[in-house]
């Protein structure tokens, strides 16, 4: 009885720290990254080659963590594929993540469309992973630090989530925020590739907007508080973060994460659920 009520207090404890600051960060700037000029539609990344990767910054502890694949595609050839190992950790300073972002949004309303795929070797882990993020960035002036991203999409033990917070106080931390809900998105597919599309108005008041779909399909809808009252827009990132491999690296069954990406596009409020899923 003791050992099982110590095992759920340490998990707790993970999904608390979940996307605290851990490995290298770096300032995010306001509105950096690639943006074409014209439409409504603000990046297309397919993955067919690294120029691909040009668009986006890197986040990632070691070359082979980040390349263009040809094992699987959604369209055309090749695929971003990520890898994170359980020894990465380890062997390169607490890092613990691969994976690559934009710059903060320009507009408080974004359409996100973005094809995922896990190998059948994607174990079921109790330590969660987030694959996308929309991260936040402190108000340094004002004595803020980093904190969680107030959305992120993640899996844990085989299932879909999306996890949301928020906070309407000018200088916040995690302990400080307003509000937490976490929504399972149901079991994940592997072997497959599957679809997704964020539709999100940040806010930190009511009128905040998340819409998800899956293979278009909607699977959330939620109005309200969705952001940190910040003076930068949260920024996108994907890959993997799996914060618990550090310090709770015991935890976890699973000794390395691989997932691919495919058919990214980013467009801004005049875009659509049509324009931005992938094809």
């Amino acid at each position: 009885m003791i050992i099982v009520v110590l095992r759920s207090f340490v998990m707790i404890a993970i999904w608390l720290l979940a996307s605290m600051p851990s490995g290298k960060k770096e300032t995010i700037a306001a509105g950096a990254g690639h943006r074409p000029a014209a439409g409504s539609l603000l990046l297309v990344s397919t993955f067919e080659t690294t120029a691909d990767f040009d668009k986006w910054t890197k986040e990632i502890c070691r070359p082979d963590a980040l390349v263009i694949s040809r094992e699987v595609a959604r369209k055309g050839r090749g695929s971003a594929r990520f890898e994170f190992a359980k020894t990465d950790v380890l062997n390169y300073d607490g890092y613990v993540r691969a994976e690559i972002h934009q710059g903060s949004e320009t507009d408080n309303e974004r359409w996100y469309g973005f094809s995922n795929y896990l190998p059948a070797d994607f174990g079921p882990d109790e330590l969660a992973e987030n694959i996308a993020q929309w991260h936040e960035i402190p108000d340094w002036d004002l004595g803020e630090n980093w904190r969680s991203p107030p959305i992120a999409m993640g899996i844990q033990k085989d299932r879909y989530y999306v996890k949301v917070l928020w906070a309407a106080a000018p200088v916040n931390s995690n302990s400080t925020k307003d509000g937490e809900k976490v929504i399972d998105l149901g079991p994940v597919d592997k072997q497959q590739w599957n679809d997704w599309v964020f539709h999100i108005r940040f806010s930190w008041k009511e009128d905040g907007i998340l819409e998800v779909w899956k293979n278009k399909e909607k699977v959330l809808s939620m109005q309200g508080p969705n952001s940190f009252n910040d003076k930068y827009y949260p920024y996108f990132k994907i890959g993997i973060y799996k914060w618990g491999w550090k310090g709770w690296a015991s935890y976890s069954q699973e000794d390395k994460r691989v997932l691919f990406y495919d058919e990214v596009r980013i467009g801004n409020q005049f875009s659509s659920l049509e324009e931005v899923s992938p094809r």
